[in-house]
Parts: structure tokens; sequence; C-alpha cells
């Protein structure tokens, strides 16, 4: 992106840069032990000086955002945070695409959603609340523990290349300098070398995804106020609105579901 002249970057990151992050990622040796975000502004600065990159080690927080962003790309390792970035993303208005990959970089999975016209992040990933995560000894040691988030796995640079161009064309879509959305699907994945992957070796498969959360599919809001906001004599939600709600209720803290509704 920073190659593309865009004009400023706001990047967020709790982490340092780890000596696992050196074989899957565009930083080097000389980055470990430092954030994350201020070792990647420094290299889009070297890319691009006139791009303006304001950074922060924190949590994904959108109280850090001084204005609304034009596009969002999440590539977090932990459904949580995408989750959130998904609710903001809703909330605003704002088109975002979230970057993955399957195992070791060998399957790339990219989801794009446009608010108001896609289903959304939620819509696809919700069934990964229930997914058994790798175990992780940080559990242990890290009062901040996300149990949702996917430990470090090997994976080779040149995969997360093609993770990372993938990805790119989709922004490129959305931005509209390329038409490159032409396809009915919004989950792009790509084979890359996983001989047991069913999909076509090296060749993008685009799936369709189904409205499936209460934000996206009406259908689903009364499943959802059942199960979370009326019990016996529960407060009048004949105006309830899952757009306005889902944000504020993260805002506060707090935690709603709001995954696919069982039919």
């Amino acid at each position: 992106m920073a190659r593309t002249g865009v004009g400023s970057l706001t990047l967020i990151d709790p982490e340092d840069f780890a000596e696992e992050n050196v074989g899957r990622h565009v930083l080097t040796s000389e980055s470990v032990g430092k954030p994350k975000v201020e070792e990647l502004a420094r290299h889009v600065t070297r890319i691009n000086s006139d791009c303006r990159v304001t950074t922060f080690k924190e949590k994904f927080d959108v109280s850090l955002l001084a204005g609304r962003p034009d596009l969002i790309v999440s590539t977090a390792d932990s459904f949580q945070a995408a989750s959130l970035v998904n609710s903001y993303a809703l909330h605003e208005k704002i088109p975002a695409v979230f970057g993955g990959v399957w195992g070791e970089a060998s399957v790339a999975e990219i989801i794009y959603v446009i608010p108001g016209k896609t289903p959304c992040y939620e819509c696809y990933g919700a069934f990964r609340r229930n997914v058994e995560i790798p175990h992780d000894t940080r559990r242990y040691t890290d009062p901040n523990y996300d149990e949702t988030r996917i430990p470090g796995q090997a994976g080779l640079w040149a995969n997360i290349l093609m993770v990372a161009g993938l990805q790119f064309q989709v922004i490129l879509g959305l931005v509209g300098l390329r038409d490159t959305l032409k396809y009915p699907g919004t989950v792009w994945l790509m084979n890359i070398s996983d001989p047991r992957c069913p999909f076509q070796p090296l060749a993008l498969t685009v799936a369709e995804v189904i409205k499936g959360c209460a934000v996206c599919n009406p259908d689903c809001l009364k499943e959802l106020l059942q199960e979370n906001l009326v019990e016996n004599q529960g407060p009048d939600v004949s105006n309830f609105d899952p757009r306005e709600s889902t944000f504020e209720t993260y805002e506060k803290g707090e935690k709603i579901s709001y995954g696919p509704c069982r039919q």
C-alpha cells in the first residue's frame, strides 16, 4: 500500500516483533524485541516518505482513531479482535478487509465487507467462537491472554507474500482502482501449498456467504433478543436496532453473541 502512494496509514498492534515472526514477515531480525508498529512505520517511510504513519502499540480500540478511516484492513490472528473490527466497520459503514491463513500459511483466506451490501465477518466467521484453539502456554502467564487467538505457527514469507498480494487485489477493488470484485462471492481462498486441501492449487476459489447474523439478517433478530435481551419481563425491544446496539455494547466492554441464527 505504501508503494501505491497512499497518503496516510494508522497501524495498531500491541506486540513486539518476536523471533518467531522473522520467517514470515517483511521485517528482519534487526527488529526483534521492538514494537511491530514502530518498525513497520519506519519501513513504510523508507518506501514512501510522503505517507503519514500513525502508530499505536495497543489492542484495537476505536478511541485511538482521530477520525473516520476510509478503509480498514485487519490481519489479526484473534477472532475477538476481528469481531470488534467488524462491529466498528458496520457501525461506521466503513469497508473492511480481513486477511488470514490456514495452518502454516498454506491456504489464504480473504474476506471483504461492504456494510449494507454484503454479509459481514460475523456471518462468515462466527463458527470460530467454538473452534478448538491449539495449545498456547501463554494462557498461564499472560493475564490479558486472548482465548480466541491462534498461537504463532511456522510459515514461509513467500507464502505470506501471496496472501498479501491477494488481499491487495481486494483492496484495489474496494477503493475503485481495479475491477477485481466482479465475482459474486466475498470470500477469496487460495490453496498455496496444502496437498490435502480440496481447492485447486494456486488458483482463486471464490465463495459466497449467507447473511447469518442479526445485523445483516433481520430474521435472526428475534433469536438474538430471546437469548441476550429478553428474560421473563425484559425491557421493551420493539424498536431495537442491532446496528446501533452491537457496537455500543462492545464499547462498554460487554460481550454479545450475534453469530448465525439456527434454522
